[in-house]
């Protein structure tokens, strides 16, 4: 029983009985908020209220206390609620948070919401099963400190929305005036919501807590004392117990004893007041309890081990030293009891008026914050191989523990967080310049390692703590810092206006700047999320002109790979090729390559791969892929050797080798065994499955001389239908953007042919809203890739329902809005004009379709196309017009052709050959087209 527990409650008894007889009314929901200024009594209250409720045989909650810096928001609220009912609630809620928080930056806004408001379910189900048995009073203190202070509405309105859930509960929130009131009166009606409001004592109600003090220490205080601290408190609690106790203690100052009442005022007004005077004597520190209230004043919650290291005590001592402070009104256990920590209006109180006496400076805060960073740091790398060794556990040991085993890994983890920011905080506070590097390095290590974004903003939070204290360059990396979480998080408006923002940078710094290489390197990344190609190789190429300028050796691989990628976006194969090259020799120069540049040689690999399968060079495109695949394996890189088996598998479906592309593909998906890490491979992977299961569904029939006529296996249609909704689903959950166009378009395009085939109308109508949605996200996300071929769709879906009548404004769309793309995207281009050559073909305007023809197929051929769309399909379908022909007129038209084609050797071989068979058809039986 702590010390306050054995006051007679004195003051409140009105608000005590109030609350008892609402928690009386069972089956009802209530919610008590009780507010007041610091000091007032709030704590205590709670404290007596969950006596007085014991005594009558109605259980609460330990008192939850809001007051410690692990209360980030509405969900650390709730996992101390999760405590308090059963053992195996609060371990599946842990692991369901973590879930929440981890999928947070990963999941598209929707799809988290949905996650969030499941988990919410889940919990008020589990208070609303318990409270089916008894009432539960939940006592939650220090409500004002709830969450970030940014983000307190959201909180409070969390907060409000769970309660009304709630059945046969009530939650009594006590703290400091805060915006809770105004959100919990929108949410409850009068019935459901009382609020009180705690005010300072009456002098008789001073009195009476006195007198019960002096009884509890066996101690009087004499009549002048009394007297003086009942005038000096103001009727505040927390100074009448700082009076009491200080006195019996012998630590109070002799003024207050030796001096009249009359005169102490004006040596109050110059010294801050009874409220400074009540905390002064630490100034002393005469004794290790002064050292401990110094320490919490900064650093807290504490257990017994955090105080031997940090006070360098013995452990007997600080254990012995842990217990005496519970005797003391002004420390309290937190965390069940395990830890420590200050009242919150006595922290302020030494903050104020302690520290700025003894320590004017800031020297002695430093050395304290370096030792704790010291401290803390080992204590960040110990808890590290504990979770290693609960991980081989949970592998190892049977499915029974696993649940056990996976919540304690669950706990170590939230317990590393809270020591990391710790460990940072106090470095920043003990010197920010030295601080940062050091915050640097652990938050960049976990930002492009684990991945573990939500913890990342938090880390971020602790820096900008110390913005102010950095030196220029500093700010400026952590402005890049932050640029980078934006380009790997945040939505397309964000990312515009960042780079609003560093552009203005770019343009205030000089030519010289030592800022300018990594300025222009995350304009060049972010443009290229934004799909702004020209813009993000203009960036990029500045960069890589800086960094060669400053013979910064490390960072030109990586700098030319991404202009090689940038080329190659553009379809500037031959300098991708070039910039590619430049990287690979760049990094050969260096002796012994570590695992970043390791990285970096492979993604040069992979994108050479690529483009040379694009160039249908397969045997290079091979030999790099497979160089790639191994120095990923060289540093054990699971993820992005599954990026290189897509693409690998991406130039296999374009060279028609449909067999190996499905094998290469439910390899990299084999490797990705995390979904919430993995999400952006699996969706790609699912994508190219589904592409690779369209094109090799095609039931080839030469015979066939129109699109319309082209038969597919409903089967395997079916199961690229399945692959593509399963990437659909991966990129609206994880709010995957830039992917959503192209997964629409192809969608799209397997919905219309199921439907066309199926006579399934409803098929077709799907096709047609997905691919006018890919459309305009496309203009939308500057995606022009996209936005050119979904137009095509657009025209090839109304030729084969035979609605020509668009055809043609479709086609004109195309010139107008993309006409500048057109060698860039030659292979739409292509084939819109091939299909407005097969709508004046079935019109019999055989001179206007054999004139698209001539201009379209050159398009395709210089493409070369793939799956339905290459140009060795479209010949054969063209040939097969021809023959449809009566001789004459097949003749003069291959002759147009031919002419057309002049400066196209293999175009023209085509015609000649064509020619040829045509003759021969004329020795058998003439044509017509039917």
């Amino acid at each position: 029983m702590s010390e306050i527990d054995k006051l007679e409650f004195v003051g409140r008894e009105e608000h005590l009985n109030r609350i008892i007889t609402l928690v009386q009314k069972a089956n009802t929901l209530h919610v008590v908020l009780v507010e007041g200024r610091g000091g007032i009594g709030k704590t205590w209250l709670l404290n007596e209220l969950q006596n007085r409720l014991n005594q009558v045989n109605i259980g609460t909650s330990e008192i939850i206390d809001c007051d410690t810096p692990v209360f980030n928001d509405a969900e650390d609220l709730c996992t101390q609620i999760a405590k308090q009912l059963y053992d195996n609630t609060y371990q599946e809620w842990l692991l369901r948070l973590r879930q929440l928080r981890e999928d947070e930056n990963h999941l598209s806004q929707t799809a988290y919401q949905e996650e969030r408001r499941q988990l919410e379910k889940f919990l008020v189900d589990e208070i609303n099963r318990k409270s089916k048995q008894q009432r539960l009073v939940f006592l939650i203190d220090t409500v004002e400190k709830l969450g970030q202070a940014e983000r307190r509405t959201e909180v409070w309105e969390y907060i409000g929305n769970l309660c009304q859930q709630l059945d046969n509960a009530v939650l009594i929130l006590a703290g400091r005036p805060s915006i809770a009131r105004q959100i919990l009166e929108k949410s409850f009606i009068e019935a459901e919501l009382t609020y009180l409001e705690l005010n300072e004592f009456t002098h008789e109600d001073v009195q009476t807590y006195i007198l019960s003090k002096e009884e509890q220490l066996h101690f009087t205080l004499g009549k002048d004392l009394v007297q003086k601290i009942i005038v000096l408190s103001g009727g505040s609690p927390i100074m009448i117990e700082f009076g009491v106790e200080y006195a019996y203690r012998e630590v109070i100052p002799d003024w207050l004893e030796s001096e009249d009442i009359e005169t102490i005022p004006a040596r109050l007004e110059k010294t801050g007041g009874f409220e400074a005077e009540m905390v002064r004597h630490i100034t002393q520190l005469r004794t290790s309890m002064d050292r401990l209230t110094l320490l919490l004043s900064r650093i807290y919650p504490l257990d017994s081990s955090d105080i031997a290291n940090l006070l360098e005590l013995s452990i007997e001592d600080a254990k012995k030293l842990f217990i005496d402070a519970q005797s003391y009104f002004f420390i309290k256990p937190v965390m069940s009891g395990n830890q420590i920590s200050l009242h919150d209006i006595v922290r302020d109180l030494v903050n104020k008026f302690v520290w700025s006496d003894i320590d004017p400076d800031l020297e002695w805060r430093k050395r304290d914050s370096r030792i704790a960073a010291k401290y803390f740091e080992k204590k960040d790398y110990q808890l590290g191989p504990q979770k290693r060794i609960l991980e081989v556990q949970l592998y190892s040991d049977n499915s029974n523990k696993a649940a056990n085993i996976e919540f304690l890994i669950e706990e170590l983890k939230q317990l590393r967080e809270f020591n990391t920011m710790r460990w940072l905080w106090n470095a920043l506070y003990a010197d920010p310049t030295i601080g940062f590097e050091t915050w640097h390095e652990v938050t960049n290590t976990i930002r492009s390692q684990s991945k573990k974004f939500s913890f990342v903003n938090q880390l971020l939070a602790v820096v900008k703590q110390f913005e102010k204290d950095l030196n220029f360059d500093q700010r400026f990396k952590l402005i890049i810092f932050e640029a980078k979480l934006v380009h790997a998080l945040k939505d397309k408006g964000t990312t515009e206006n960042e780079v609003r923002k560093l552009e203005a940078m770019l343009a205030e710094k000089s030519s010289n700047s030592s800022h300018q290489p990594d300025l222009c390197n995350v304009l060049g990344m972010l443009n290229a999320k934004l799909h702004l190609y020209d813009e993000a190789l203009k960036y990029q190429q500045k960069c890589l002109s800086l960094v060669q300028g400053k013979k910064l050796a490390s960072a030109i691989p990586g700098v030319a790979n991404q202009v090689g990628y940038l080329y190659r976006q553009l379809n500037n194969f031959n300098e991708a090729e070039k910039y590619y090259k430049l990287g690979w020799d760049a990094a050969m120069e260096v002796d012994t390559p570590n695992k970043g540049l390791t990285q970096v040689m492979a993604s040069i690999q992979n994108n050479l791969g690529y483009l040379y399968g694009l160039q249908k060079n397969y045997i290079k495109s091979e030999q790099c892929f497979k160089a790639a695949i191994d120095m990923w394996s060289s540093v054990e890189t699971e993820r992005e050797i599954a990026n290189a088996e897509i693409a690998s598998a991406t130039i296999s479906v374009n060279e028609g080798n449909y067999v190996k592309a499905k094998q290469l593909l439910e390899r990299a998906l084999s490797r990705c065994n995390n979904e919430e890490d993995d999400n952006r491979i699996l969706c790609r992977a699912y994508f190219h499955l589904g592409l690779n299961q369209w094109f090799s569904a095609e039931v080839l029939n030469e015979a066939v001389w129109d699109v319309t006529q082209v038969k597919w296996d409903l089967d395997v249609l079916s199961q690229a239908q399945d692959a593509l909704e399963k990437s659909l689903k991966l990129a609206e959950k994880y709010g995957l953007e830039e992917e959503l166009p192209g997964i629409w378009h192809q969608t799209a395009s397997v919905y219309w042919h199921l439907g066309f085939q199926k006579c399934d109308r409803s098929l077709q109508e799907q096709a047609l809203k997905l691919n006018d949605r890919s459309y305009h996200t496309s203009l939308e996300y500057n995606d022009r890739r996209y936005a050119i071929d979904s137009l095509v769709g657009k025209a090839e879906f109304d030729y084969y329902a035979k609605a020509y009548q668009h055809i043609s404004d479709y086609a004109r769309e195309l010139s107008d809005r993309f006409q500048s793309y057109q060698n860039t995207y030659q292979l739409y281009f292509g084939r819109m004009l091939r299909i407005e050559g097969d709508v004046a073909f079935q019109q019999a305007n055989y001179d206007l379709a054999f004139a698209k023809y001539a201009q379209g197929i050159p398009q395709i051929f210089q493409d070369g196309g793939f799956g339905p769309y290459s140009i060795q399909h479209e010949l054969n379908l063209l040939q097969k017009k021809i023959e449809r022909l009566p001789i004459e007129l097949s003749k003069t038209l291959i002759q147009q052709l031919k002419h057309q084609w002049q400066d196209n050797k293999a175009l023209k071989e085509w015609c000649d050959q064509q020619m040829f068979l045509t003759r021969i058809r004329a020795t058998k039986q003439p044509s017509s087209h039917a």
